[in-house]
């Protein structure tokens, strides 16, 4: 064993010397015992049992005996001639000399080896068959439902139906029970006694921990088929439920040959979703399952809003220009007041339609066309909960899945202002057949290499950021019909796991595009990766607090009006991109997580633009501009765009 420890050890058990020393202090204890003992004193089986073969595995403890256990001659004797290998016998040799006891004691060595690799080989093959298992339960309780499977939504289901809810630490909204944890181990939470709903955090600080060590907790609520609660369910979420498809691989598919440029460019982004047999691109391993990518294609009309996505989309299944927005929560929720707030801006200040895809359970009752005439409601499934994707890569999904030949996309804590439609036209002038992809504004941070983020390497390599090719931008993005291709190879290298490969001579290194963690740190890589060039100016203005120079300044709404009240300077510069600045542009605001605080800010807006007293929307140097043109003329030196 010594031997054996020093053959294994980093730096040696003993010395060579002390080896022979050991060895022979062995085989003086072994002759001593043989010629001082009988086989029944040392294993109790009488004086003609024979000697049985000693394995030494050094991967055995006392604890935990080898797999293939030796029997012990008390129980079962063993004859010398049924041992199949007679070189690990230890046959009774008074006479044996010292080199014959050293050959014993490696073949001995040998055979423990030989049994620890055959050891390792099962345990390597049980953990990989647990892991199976263990995946396919994952799947089989994430995965979206087949096609087929949903054509049957207008069957009641029986009985009661326990459906995802949330992921970890957001909040559940459930009409009956609530269940917090993953696979087989769940912590029940009861709906409390007088009540029709409840709203549960699930976190281990509310909700205790379940099953420790697990990323893919989530809460599930107990759905009881025909109650008000069911009805008013996500269609996503019910099968019972009645709602008209927007989207699937079918209509997707079927676009493709029949809704013209568009629907075939949108069957190209979206082919790799839905077919099994595309292959381009080598998934990685820790790629979602097919039939999920399949079930992210998924997405339902809203039946109150069944008649506004019949005026807007009916005909031919596009909508011309259309604000996108994507959130989830309870109806009585934060996020679902920010979203109503937004909504109600769009409907102040525009003439375009909103289409909001619902990621969660329920919306609000109190939502309908009479009162919403522009909102077009949709549903889609969440994420899987054992996805390990953040929630805000259902942004691209929305973008993806919109069908807006110009978008426009909008986070719940913004809201827009009057003037905001003439990004429309500008988006269509700049997002084109060759300039193919989203345009981000400029951030009022420049992230750099100091930041976290797995990607600076391959654009930041250590002789400095050559392969980034603009600031960094905000996830507020405008696009065209012509930009899917790339708003969906990015989404599906995250979802499938798929590897940038090293490029430049290997001085941009590979990429797991899984790595790339969140939607706005995936919306900038791919646009470096591109070599994407052109940057809005800050038409996202940081906080509401902003427009404070648009509602301060009293020198009227011509061009060139001087900002005199409020927050008149730039957004800051950087001295590689935007070396003079950036300029600001009123056309919404971001941060505005505070519902009454928006709805204030849309009514002194909307009373300043009645009084034709509303400055211009751009401002830079102190200074209102009415169009990008205005701007560039007075300021060659400008690089952002308007």
């Amino acid at each position: 064993e010594m031997a054996a420890r020093s053959r294994n050890s980093k730096h040696g058990f003993c010395s060579q010397n002390k080896l022979w020393a050991y060895a022979a202090v062995v085989v003086f204890l072994f002759l001593y015992m043989n010629s001082h003992y009988h086989a029944d004193t040392l294993f109790g089986a009488g004086h003609n049992a024979p000697v049985v073969p000693v394995i030494y595995n050094r991967d055995v403890t006392p604890a935990e005996p080898a797999r293939e256990k030796i029997p012990k001659a008390a129980t079962v004797p063993l004859k010398v001639e049924e041992v199949k290998n007679p070189k690990m016998q230890f046959v009774q040799a008074g006479s044996q000399d010292r080199e014959r006891a050293e050959e014993a004691v490696e073949e001995e060595e040998d055979a423990a080896e030989t049994l620890a690799r055959e050891k390792e080989k099962r345990r390597a093959a049980e953990e990989a068959a647990r892991r199976a298992e263990e995946k396919a339960k994952q799947q089989e309780e994430v995965a979206s439902e087949p096609e087929s499977e949903w054509a049957s939504a207008g069957e009641e289901p029986e009985g009661r139906d326990w459906i995802y809810c949330c992921g970890q630490w957001q909040e559940c909204y459930c009409g009956g029970r609530i269940r917090w944890g993953n696979h087989e181990k769940w912590k029940v939470v009861d709906l409390p006694a007088g009540q029709t709903t409840h709203l549960v955090k699930c976190s281990i600080d509310k909700l205790g921990d379940p099953y420790p060590g697990d990323d893919g907790k989530h809460c599930q609520c107990e759905v009881t088929a025909g109650s008000s609660f069911a009805n008013s369910l996500n269609p996503a979420l019910n099968p019972a439920s009645r709602a008209k498809k927007a989207t699937s691989c079918q209509s997707l598919e079927r676009g493709g040959r029949e809704e013209g440029e568009e629907g075939e460019i949108m069957w190209k982004a979206t082919r790799a979703y839905c077919d099994p047999s595309w292959n381009a691109v080598p998934a990685g391993r820790r790629a979602l399952p097919m039939d999920v990518l399949q079930g992210l294609m998924n997405s339902w009309v809203d039946p109150r809003f069944q008649a506004v996505w019949d005026k807007f989309m009916g005909k031919t299944g596009w909508v011309d220009k259309a604000f996108i927005n994507y959130y989830a929560g309870p109806p009585d929720g934060k996020h679902t007041a920010m979203t109503q707030a937004l909504v109600e801006s769009i409907h102040e200040f525009s003439d375009e339609p909103v289409i909001v895809f619902h990621f969660g359970v329920a919306t609000p009752e109190s939502w309908n066309r009479q009162r919403f005439p522009r909102l077009i409601l949709l549903h889609a499934k969440p994420m899987p909960a054992n996805s390990r994707r953040s929630f805000n890569f259902n942004k691209l999904r929305a973008m993806l899945l919109s069908k807006a030949r110009i978008g426009i996309q909008l986070d719940s804590d913004q809201f827009v202002a009057p003037g905001v439609d003439a990004m429309f036209k500008i988006t269509a002038r700049e997002v084109t057949k060759e300039y193919a992809m989203p345009i981000l504004p400029a951030h009022f941070l420049d992230r750099t290499p100091k930041d976290l983020g797995a990607y600076w390497k391959r654009y930041c390599p250590s002789n400095g950021c050559k392969f980034q090719s603009q600031r960094w931008g905000h996830a507020h993005p405008t696009w065209t019909y012509w930009a899917l291709p790339w708003l969906s190879r990015y989404l599906r290298g995250n979802l499938r796991d798929e590897t940038l490969q090293p490029r430049e001579g290997g001085q941009m290194e590979a990429l797991k595009i899984m790595d790339v963690a969140e939607d706005e740190d995936l919306l900038n890589i791919a646009t470096w990766e591109e070599k994407g060039t052109k940057q809005w100016c800050k038409l996202d203005l940081p906080g509401p607090g902003d427009f404070s120079a648009l509602l301060k300044s009293t020198t009227g709404n011509d061009n060139g009006a001087r900002c005199n009240g409020g927050a008149c300077g730039d957004i800051t510069s950087d001295r590689r991109w935007h070396p003079a600045g950036v300029a600001k542009v009123f056309y919404t605001a971001h941060h505005a997580v505070d519902p009454a605080e928006t709805r204030k800010y849309i009514k002194a807006l909307k009373e300043k633009q009645l009084s034709g007293q509303l400055p211009p929307p751009i401002l830079f140097k102190g200074t209102f501009y009415t169009s990008g043109e205005e701007l560039k003329e007075a300021h060659p030196e400008i690089t952002c765009i308007i």
